[in-house]
């Protein structure tokens, strides 16, 4: 890390699960940003039976959209200052922060159990929750985790993993996807304005570089 006052404070990216009963199980905090993120945007197909001619044009949505990033996680720095959490579990608590993501509430699952037992015919699944994506001012936006693969290395002796790399797969929830009471849809809809703003500033911007060009030319 440079050293020098001027550097820019480099913000972390995260992955928030919003959940009441246990709040800080499900936040990540990224110990290092992602060197490479991939984003498929692929637009929204038409509903059953609105194909055709006349509905080429429509937008039946906003694009569905999935986010690949692999996160590094590392316990050496922790290791080099005595942090006691590192030497005991090494990275296996950011771990479970994120295989978190993709677990039902234990309180949930044990009332359910209790439910099923005591003779209740249906039981719904719980709600997950709302899951939510921050990559910098530009970029926070609801999501549901499709898949981690998690590779760890390097063992303590207790067999904690000290380092490892995790492939995250996410996919974007927006407001097509989601009631307008959920407090997703409202996220979503502002992530739309702030790309809609960019995209009109980065129109403006190409608009005046064209004409100095002309003029200078």
């Amino acid at each position: 890390m440079s050293t020098f006052p001027g550097s820019a404070r480099t913000v972390p990216g995260a992955i928030i699960g919003v959940e009441p009963t246990n709040p800080l199980a499900r936040i990540v905090l990224f110990q290092y940003n992602p060197d490479e993120v991939t984003r498929t945007v692929i637009p929204r197909a038409a509903p059953s039976g609105g194909s055709g001619a006349s509905n080429a044009q429509r937008l039946w949505g906003s694009p569905s959209e999935t986010i690949s990033m692999t996160l590094d996680l590392d316990a050496t720095d922790g290791l080099e200052v005595g942090d006691p959490i590192a030497a005991t579990t090494g990275v296996a608590g950011r771990l479970a922060s994120l295989e978190m993501l993709l677990h039902p509430p234990t309180a949930t699952t044990i009332a359910n159990t209790a439910l099923l037992a005591a003779g209740t015919i249906e039981i719904l699944p719980p709600d997950g929750p709302l899951t939510v994506l921050v990559l910098g001012p530009t970029k926070i936006v609801p999501v549901t985790v499709t898949s981690l693969t998690i590779r760890e290395q390097a063992y303590s002796p207790a067999l904690s993993p000290l380092r490892a790399s995790v492939d995250v797969d996410l996919s974007v929830l927006t407001a097509s996807d989601l009631s307008p009471t959920d407090a997703g849809f409202a996220l979503s809809i502002a992530h739309q304005v702030v790309k809609e703003s960019l995209a009109s500033v980065n129109a403006v911007a190409s608009a005046g570089a064209a004409a100095s060009v002309s003029i200078g030319g």
